[in-house]
């Protein structure tokens, strides 16, 4: 990671964690730690039900390879899945665990399928989360009282959203290499020197073959195409049980239709503040608002967060050590060569 991308993380990580410990010291540690403590074994019912995520995302990822390339064992690409999210919920996200990921699996696939498969996996989920956020939108809308102010807010963000969704599938549909071809004209615009320019037109064309496979993903493998679709549901669904999962163990008396609204939230908030670290601090002070809003008080919405992120903690100690593991073997691999 380069300095400046520390100097960010460590920012964003600082600004977090002061806010983390604010919302803490303002709905009462005692309370916050009483609720944790009285989860008991239930938690381990929630990390299993998280663990269904990694499951569904990890076989989503299998279903958007080449089937020539589907030889990789699916126990490997949920370990590659784990070490590279381990980093990426610890820095930036995506950003950092997509590339992660491939470096776990090693020699065990080729590159461009690796690149290409992510690619078409994460699009699949992003254009889902979009989904879950439109519908957690409209739902707040219908069903809870809000101020002028947010509702407007809140109206316009659903207009921002579906359009990028409407735009997104259009150019899947109609074959738009809109990357390409605005990573084009940039280059060409902005790059004077001939040498230069060439170099990076070269490069643009992996950009290009990358859309071309997801391009024919979804025009040409409709079976592939329905399964991971039924991944990314199962992703969100399993997210809406374990709030709801999470909320009655603590005592919160709540509807499906509510966790859901409360997943829809939360895919927004890791949408919008992906660059901070675990979301330390804002998935508190954001899930605590909303509870309190919804009539739950705001310590319940706070919990429910400390909750997550004790649950993705202790999926980040297994991603690490499968990242170790992963890295201790390409050594080995490496010495036996030489």
């Amino acid at each position: 990671m380069k300095l400046r991308s520390r100097l960010i993380a460590i920012l964003a990580a600082s600004l977090g964690l002061a806010l983390f410990i604010y919302v803490l010291k303002q709905t009462g540690l005692t309370e916050i730690a009483g609720r944790v403590r009285s989860l008991g074994a239930g938690f381990l019912l929630i990390l299993a039900i998280s663990a269904t995520r990694y499951l569904s995302r990890s076989l989503a990822w299998q279903r958007c390879m080449p089937p020539t390339d589907r030889n990789v064992s699916f126990w490997v690409l949920l370990r590659a899945r784990l070490a590279g999210e381990a980093i990426g919920d610890l820095t930036f996200g995506p950003v950092v665990a997509e590339p992660l990921k491939l470096l776990a699996l090693g020699d065990k696939l080729a590159l461009s399928s690796g690149i290409s498969s992510l690619a078409v996996e994460n699009i699949a989920y992003t254009i889902s989360s979009c989904f879950m956020v439109m519908a957690g939108a409209v739902a707040l809308l219908t069903s809870v009282g809000l101020a002028e102010s947010m509702r407007s807010a809140l109206t316009v963000s659903l207009a921002v959203v579906a359009s990028v969704v409407v735009i997104s599938l259009l150019a899947i549909r109609r074959r738009w290499a809109l990357g390409s071809i605005v990573a084009t004209w940039l280059v060409k615009r902005l790059i004077g020197n001939d040498a230069r320019q060439q170099w990076l037109l070269a490069k643009i064309k992996h950009l290009r073959e990358l859309e071309e496979y997801v391009f024919d993903f979804y025009a040409a493998r409709p079976k592939d195409f329905l399964l991971v679709a039924l991944c990314e549901i199962a992703f969100h669904v399993a997210g809406m049980c374990e709030i709801f999962a999470t909320l009655r163990l603590l005592g919160v008396e709540l509807s499906l239709t509510t966790a859901f609204l409360l997943e829809a939230i939360n895919r927004a908030i890791n949408i919008a503040f992906i660059f901070v670290p675990a979301l330390v601090g804002v998935d508190e002070a954001s899930t605590g608002l909303v509870t309190e809003a919804l009539g739950f008080g705001a310590a319940a919405g706070v919990t429910l967060a400390v909750v997550r992120k004790i649950r993705m903690f202790c999926w980040i100690a297994v991603g690490l050590v499968f990242l170790s593991l992963s890295r201790a073997q390409r050594n080995k691999a490496v010495a036996t060569v030489d």
